[in-house]
């Protein structure tokens, strides 16, 4: 091909055909730019479409994981919830000592025991912490995904300080309200009765304090995280979809 044009360069010359000459010149140098063009266009075309299948695989990954911690957020919200109910059950039962005093003991510990079980929420965040410490977060086009995968650490944080407060301050007051249980003689333990702590001024204080006001918040900054980590879900399908 390069001795083809050469031989026309010659020819023209040799015929002094000078602006003819000119002319082809000026085409061959038009060629040679589409054709740097076109190269450049075909390594930026292939530059894209492996980015986009790495995006497409990290967003596969990357939902897989979200659905993940989407299931286990309703089941610690779930749990939540049911602890709420027994909270509100026994505040109830405070006001109502009839009730209380025909409550079975199995049944009234079965009601503190769900209201003092406290599930927390341990994300699965493998992969999304390998894309936030890589830099390769910014390979997503879509910016709304961007900002509330970068922020989603952050939003879990901030929805689980009631479950954490919660489970600071439990211990000792649920250590103080047991040993309220114990019936003495003469100093002497002679036996467990586990509603004595009904009257305990410690488990009614947790119970109102804890198990009901901080868990009122908490199912709130709960529920506000799982819109969010909907959202993010949504927003990963549609990329996918592209």
């Amino acid at each position: 091909m390069i001795k083809f044009f050469r031989k026309i360069r010659q020819s023209l010359l040799t015929e002094n055909k000078i602006s003819k000459y000119l002319l082809y010149a000026i085409g061959e140098i038009l060629l040679v730019i589409i054709g740097i063009l076109m190269a450049v266009a075909i390594n930026d075309w292939k530059e894209d479409k492996k980015l986009y299948n790495e995006e497409q695989s990290i967003l596969k990954d990357l939902k897989q994981e979200m659905d993940l911690n989407l299931k286990t957020l309703e089941i610690v919200i779930e749990q939540h919830e049911e602890s709420l109910k027994a909270a509100q059950e026994m505040r109830k039962l405070f006001d109502d000592r009839d009730s209380f005093n025909k409550m079975p003991a199995e049944t009234f510990q079965q009601l503190v025991s769900q209201m003092e079980t406290n599930f927390t929420y341990d994300p699965q965040n493998g992969i999304l912490n390998s894309l936030i410490n890589s830099g390769r977060l910014n390979l997503f086009s879509n910016k709304e995904l961007k900002y509330l995968l970068a922020s989603f650490k952050e939003l879990t944080a901030d929805a689980f300080e009631s479950t954490h407060a919660i489970n600071n301050e439990r211990p000792p007051l649920m250590h103080k309200s047991y040993l309220s249980g114990y019936e003495k003689k003469n100093g002497e333990i002679i036996s467990y009765d586990t509603k004595l702590k009904y009257d305990d001024e410690a488990f009614r204080l947790y119970t109102i304090l804890y198990f009901i006001v901080v868990r009122k918040d908490g199912l709130e900054e709960e529920h506000n995280l799982k819109q969010e980590l909907e959202k993010i879900i949504n927003l990963i399908n549609q990329e996918i979809k592209k």
